[in-house]
């Protein structure tokens, strides 16, 4: 019975966590970009400017670049069971080339 209580337990934490991270992009102007990204696990800032700047390269496929006006943001990511122990927000800006 703790097998399938641990089993469900841990199904629950990914399923809540399936869109880790959430990336957002909108665009602001020609060829500029406000990137958002939001993670329920973070180990470190650099972890949260490495998926910035894999989303840049998505959103300027010619090149990206320099990360600009990096800001930490409140998370938008939680849970009702408290799985999201360490989450994260950074918001930058972003022209391509």
């Amino acid at each position: 019975m703790r097998r399938l209580g641990a089993a469900a337990t841990l199904l629950l934490l990914l399923t809540a966590c399936r869109t880790d991270p959430a990336l957002h992009g909108q665009c602001i102007g020609p060829g500029q970009y406000r990137l958002t990204v939001d993670r329920c696990h973070v180990f470190d800032r650099e972890q949260l400017q490495r998926d910035l700047r894999g989303l840049a390269a998505q959103k300027c496929p010619d090149g990206a670049g320099e990360l600009e006006v990096v800001q930490s943001i409140p998370s938008r990511q939680g849970s009702l069971f408290g799985e999201c122990l360490r989450s994260g927000a950074l918001r930058a800006e972003v022209r391509c080339r």
